[in-house]
């Protein structure tokens, strides 16, 4: 048995009678399954259902796209389990996100193209981070200067040397950790009480190396 494999079992358990669940990509294909498998479900649900009860865990970041017809939901759980789950009729309910939100999600999502070696799409996403967290200084910047034109630069642009730093790093899901944490650290420029949470992204890395 792995984590996936419980993972779906769990699901099973837990959605509410008459629903119907149906696994689909690696989690049905054994040779194919590996320590960076995420768990992808087709849910028809009959009435709705927290994530938590429904994973046996807390979700730590998330994509959500929802139409009339289907709710589209890719989750990765505090302890690093990750889940995309397609569902119809009823609906799954969410906790509030978290403001950086889309940095967990992409950090994690980095961490596992490196882990299995698609070195182009982990780099595309970290420098997407990084672009990100270099607009929250420029915000900052903005905000002590009461102006968004700048003539030449402030202390603040040591932060150019430390992505120029990170990205230099060696590829692999360690980048993608770093430059989690480097978002972490620009967020606090513009939100001074921002407390980064990246435990998430390091069970993910750590079940993809198989610990």
């Amino acid at each position: 048995m792995t984590w996936q494999t419980d993972l779906l079992e769990r699901i099973r358990t837990q959605v509410p009678g008459g629903s119907t669940v149906e696994p689909y990509g690696s989690v049905t294909e054994p040779g194919t399954l590996d320590t960076w498998s995420d768990v992808d479900v087709a849910l028809t649900i009959t009435e709705g259902v927290d994530a938590e009860t429904l994973l046996g865990g807390t979700p730590w970041a998330w994509q959500e796209h929802d139409t009339e017809a289907t709710q589209t939901v890719r989750l990765v759980l505090v302890d690093g389990r990750r889940v995309d789950l397609t569902v119809q009729g009823e609906r799954i309910r969410l906790p509030t996100p978290p403001v950086d939100d889309s940095v967990r999600f992409d950090a994690a999502l980095a961490a596992v193209r490196f882990g299995r070696g698609n070195d182009l799409i982990g780099m595309h996403l970290v420098l997407g981070i990084v672009r990100a967290a270099l607009v929250d200084v420029m915000v900052a910047i903005d905000r002590e200067t009461g102006t968004a034109h700048h003539r030449s630069g402030s202390p603040l642009d040591a932060r150019a040397a430390e992505a120029q730093a990170l990205l230099a790093e060696p590829l692999g899901p360690d980048l993608a950790l770093g430059a989690a944490e480097f978002a972490g650290r620009c967020r606090t420029e513009i939100d001074l009480d921002h407390r980064a949470d990246w435990s998430g992204l390091r069970a993910v890395i750590a079940l993809g190396a198989g610990g």
